[in-house]
C-alpha cells in the first residue's frame, strides 16, 4: 500500500515549532505504523517519538489503498 509518512518537529533548539523534519514515500503494508521506532534519527540529531496519528483512504472507483502517518517528534539532548 502507499505509505506517506510525515514527520514534524514540536520542540528542538534548531527547528522551529511545527516545522515539517521529513517526508518518506513508502510501499508498506498496514503493520507499519506499529513498526515506526521510538527513537528517529536524522542529519546526525536524535527525536523522540511523542505521538503519532493514521489515516487510511481506501479508493472505491480505482480499487486502492494509502495510508498517511504523522509523526510527531521532540529533539533528544545528546
Amino acid at each position: 500500500m502507499d505509505t506517506t509518512v510525515k514527520y514534524i518537529v514540536l520542540k528542538s533548539k534548531d527547528y522551529q515549532l511545527g516545522t515539517p523534519l521529513f517526508q518518506e514515500e513508502l510501499k508498506e503494508d498496514s503493520t507499519y505504523f506499529d513498526r515506526i521506532p521510538e527513537v528517529i534519527k536524522y542529519q546526525s540529531h536524535s527525536f523522540k517519538v511523542l505521538s503519532k496519528e493514521l489515516t487510511r483512504l481506501h479508493s472505491i472507483d480505482e480499487n486502492t489503498e494509502s495510508q498517511t502517518i504523522l509523526v510527531k517528534v521532540i529533539a533528544m539532548v545528546s
